[in-house]
């Protein structure tokens, strides 16, 4: 690397240090006003939550600017001759300044947080030490877990009272398991991210030299393994014990979060071979003598959606590479014999369809493909979620009670009617609390998304008021099957696309102002964050059967944008 090339390597340098330089101004800044939020709002999160995510906003784009700000240095290398080594030394400055930069917003976020829920504290032991009398008699009640709900008998009258916990101790718990958690063990999540980069270092190293990529060791797959199992593990027992559980939740969340790099190993030759698997490369092997073969295994070139039928078999088999198990039970549902069955004919179609599958008629049929595919799948998940017990009733309580009772608790129906509500399906406020953690504990475990689609059904179903045909609607899409299909039945549009817009840009606009979405939403449209959520299913579902309408929401959503920006 001559001289005129470590001068554009020395300027991005530069470059880099000027804008971390600005973004450490940032923070420090907004920390003055971060703590001015939690002293004025004690034991209310949401007023900082507003703040952090306009801060990060702010973030984000000086990030893009260092990102953005490589490919030109990088032009101008090349004009002055080989890129290499000051390609690799720019790549190499640019990985961890990210890391830096991530390590700077993680913490500093984090640290706020923790701020707000450590002001909260004092009000929340104050919530959980107050008196709490018989409603039937008055006399004192001794609780023994105050930040959750209980059921509670008199010892004078013998009444069974429903206790709830203070409004502040259940904000204070709400979120505090997380935060303090995150806090305990972001060492141990720096750590495989520094390690993760470390790798990147060597393998580019090498193709600067002019040598192969190099393929990961099984050895520091094994510390990769390690590091994440070590972090996962120091963060479920840190926020089993700030929220209280059993050796058996700290088990079911490692597994949980342990799953996506096991997906992620599942697909990779070395693991896939030190632990007596196929490789993925000896999967796709065809013995010579059937190379050009013509196989069509269970699907018919005769049928008109042959082509359409074919990519949902593809997208369907791809998606599951990662899940071994899955993946031979789908070719086993699709009719394949075995994996050599579907190699032959996936040769087959790109032998006599790769021309086709060029134009922009081949392109519309991979799309209409591709929704169908992810409805499969999705039913796909269900089934198996079905069929391991996931789905199984959380203390006799269906996922389709819990999700409608939901809708009834969010829409401001009085306690004392929703209580009644509770007592038909055969629960209490306690049981009710039971119930809810359950199906939220299942959930934020399932990483295949079934739980959450079964709940959407449920919750867009249940839906009261001025947008309940939106909600059934939409609920009706995702029983049949039919996202990115069809759109919701006619008729039932909750506001119409320009509105859904303006609002959608809105909250946008408010969001970077850092001001009080749900406050902003009553007053300047009359709806809640429910309806919110009830419009935007209504819409995206209309969108995904008509793609040509992102366009248009992008269009619109910058301009409502921009107005609600200028408006103090």
């Amino acid at each position: 690397m001559h001289p005129a090339q470590q001068n554009v390597v020395a300027q991005y340098n530069q470059l880099l240090q000027q804008t971390g330089g600005q973004l450490g101004g940032l923070l420090q800044q907004a920390a003055g006003g971060c703590q001015q939020m939690i002293a004025q709002n004690p034991t209310n999160p949401t007023p900082l939550g507003n703040a952090l995510v306009a801060v990060e906003q702010q973030v984000k784009a000086m990030r893009k600017q260092a990102n953005d700000a490589f490919r030109p240095h990088f032009d101008h290398l090349c004009t002055l001759g080989p890129a290499e080594p000051g390609h690799f030394e720019m790549k190499r400055a640019l990985r961890y300044w990210e890391l830096w930069a991530e390590e700077s917003w993680m913490r500093f976020e984090n640290h706020w947080r923790v701020e707000q829920y450590r002001a909260m504290w004092p009000a929340a032991q104050q919530g959980m030490s107050k008196p709490l009398p018989c409603s039937r008699c008055g006399g004192p009640l001794r609780r023994t877990t105050p930040h959750k709900s209980e059921s509670i008998g008199c010892p004078a009258c013998h009444t069974v009272n429903q206790a709830l916990p203070d409004a502040v101790v259940a904000t204070y718990f709400g979120g505090m398991p997380h935060t303090f958690a995150e806090h305990a063990t972001m060492g141990k999540k720096l750590d495989t991210a520094k390690f993760r980069a470390q790798w990147e270092d060597i393998r580019e190293g090498e193709d600067a030299a002019g040598r192969p990529w190099p393929e990961e060791p099984i050895e520091r797959l094994k510390q990769w393994e390690q590091l994440e199992l070590a972090y996962w593990k120091a963060y479920a027992e840190e926020r089993v014990k700030n929220e209280g559980g059993t050796p058996e939740d700290v088990k079911t969340l490692v597994e949980s979060r342990m799953a996506h790099f096991y997906q992620q190993m599942n697909v990779n030759d070395v693991w896939r071979a030190a632990h007596g698997v196929q490789t993925m490369a000896a999967k796709q092997e065809v013995p010579k003598h059937l190379e050009n073969v013509d196989e069509w295994g269970p699907l018919d070139p005769r049928d008109p959606k042959f082509v359409e039928n074919y990519w949902v078999h593809q997208l369907l088999l791809e998606w599951s590479e990662r899940e071994p198990e899955k993946h031979a039970a789908i070719l086993k549902q699709l009719g394949y014999k075995e994996e050599l069955h579907w190699q032959l004919v996936e040769r087959t179609f790109t032998r006599h369809f790769s021309q086709f599958m060029s134009t922009a008629e081949g392109q519309a049929v991979l799309n209409t493909a591709g929704m169908r595919a992810m409805n499969e799948n999705q039913k796909l998940a269900v089934a198996g979620a079905a069929a391991g017990g996931l789905l199984d009733p959380v203390e006799g309580v269906s996922i389709a009670v819990y999700g409608q009772l939901q809708v009834k608790q969010g829409s401001g129906i009085a306690p004392e009617e929703f209580q009644k509500m509770l007592a038909q399906h055969q629960m209490d406020q306690a049981k009710w609390e039971r119930v809810q953690k359950g199906w939220l504990d299942r959930m934020s475990r399932d990483t295949t998304g079934a739980i959450a689609t079964e709940y959407s059904k449920a919750f867009m179903s249940g839906q009261q008021g001025q947008f309940a045909a939106a909600g059934q609607a939409s609920a009706d899409v995702m029983a049949q099957g039919q996202m990115g299909l069809a759109g919701p039945a006619a008729g039932a549009e909750p506001v119409s696309f320009d509105r859904y817009c303006e609002i959608s840009g809105a909250m946008q606009a408010w969001t970077k102002q850092g001001k009080d979405i749900s406050a902003m939403l009553d007053k300047a449209f009359k709806i809640s964050a429910m309806d919110v959520s009830t419009i935007s299913v209504y819409w995206s579902q209309k969108m995904m059967a008509d793609l040509s309408m992102f366009d248009q929401q992008t269009t619109l959503m910058a301009r409502y944008e921009q107005q609600y920006l200028a408006t103090p």
